[in-house]
């Protein structure tokens, strides 16, 4: 489903969170893999993401947000766009269940390790 997202008055689509959205959003400090970095630091997580929704640089996207909050606008659509889009990316979610599969075997493999370690030493 694509969003939009109302900056300035105007209107813009939200882009698909792909491998390139991954990579931008991280090479501007988003780590979309990692939300702490949105909740430690709003503002410029906001900056970014507005970058990479206008496809523009991170001084233009600020000065848009700026203009953005003196004209009475809101951030919270913005990262409300992002975390439905995060949902509902396929990418995303792709990452995330191989993230888990990797997080699953290194667990069993540190269980099949100890069991080895203590069946040594007994």
């Amino acid at each position: 489903m694509a969003r939009t997202i109302e900056i300035n008055g105007r209107k813009y689509k939200f882009p698909e969170i792909d491998f390139n959205a991954v990579c931008d959003l991280a090479d501007n400090g988003v780590d979309i893999m990692n939300p702490k970095t949105i909740i430690k630091k709003p503002i410029p997580a906001a900056r970014a993401i507005v970058a990479w929704i206008l496809d523009t640089d991170i001084e233009t996207a600020g000065a848009e947000i700026q203009s953005h909050i003196l004209s009475g606008g809101d951030l919270a659509p913005i990262f409300e766009a992002m975390n439905s889009e995060v949902e509902e990316s396929g990418f995303f979610k792709s990452l995330l269940k191989r993230e888990e599969s990797a997080k699953l075997n290194l667990q069993d493999h540190k269980k099949k390790q100890k069991s080895v370690q203590e069946n040594t030493e007994a």
